[in-house]
């Protein structure tokens, strides 16, 4: 069949806030500035790519006000909630949270998978160098495991380590190393043995 078949859960999504945001910071992203949904449906049309499940790249949406990341992650999941009525059946959303603000975290979980109808939630590895098995974040797992729901991660570039290797860039080695450490920090904490129910997926396999 020439039919679309794929789920892809490693697509990014770019909303209007986000992009002015990393334009305004220079990161770099230029694909993720430029991103439009018709590109997307084009490559994922080529890729037999049936649904993509869009999540918001990092830096994510924290910048160190927490009442900003909060208006940003809402204004992300809202915008990725409308393109998923705009284009039935191609998308869905791993919703974006302000951490490492825990309490805006809570709500944006409660107003994406309840309201938004999202279909999990998407986070850094890593926040201001503490990664998901830190004590910080258990009240998030807490609400998560009891919801059973899915936990997506997209890997962060460390601040401790982008210029061990200048001769690389830091996404060359870094991204595939933050989700290692996430993973070592999940497992050797006690998070997955305590909350089991959670369902997790890391980008680049893990």
């Amino acid at each position: 069949s020439t039919r679309p078949w794929r789920i892809d859960t490693h697509h990014h999504v770019a909303s209007p806030g986000f992009i002015a945001e990393i334009s305004a910071r220079k990161t770099g992203q230029r694909p993720l500035i430029e991103w439009t949904p018709a590109k997307s449906i084009e490559e994922m049309d080529k890729a037999s790519v049936a649904t993509a499940i869009l999540s918001t790249s990092e830096p994510g949406v924290w910048f160190g006000d927490d009442d900003a990341a909060a208006k940003l992650a809402r204004e992300c999941n809202e915008y990725t909630a409308r393109l998923i009525s705009d284009y039935p059946g191609r998308f869905g959303m791993f919703a974006i949270v302000p951490l490492p603000y825990v309490d805006g975290a809570l709500h944006e979980i409660e107003y994406s998978l309840d309201t938004l109808k999202a279909d999990g939630i998407c986070m850094m590895t890593d926040y201001e160098g503490k990664y998901l098995g830190d004590t910080k974040f258990t009240p998030v797992m807490e609400e998560l495991n009891r919801r059973k729901a899915v936990l997506y991660f997209h890997p962060f570039r460390a601040e401790c380590c982008k210029n061990l290797q200048p001769e690389l860039g830091p996404a060359t080695i870094e991204l595939g190393t933050d989700t290692t450490r996430n993973i070592a920090s999940l497992i050797f904490s006690g998070t997955t043995a305590r909350f089991p129910d959670i369902r997790l997926i890391f980008s680049h396999g893990g």
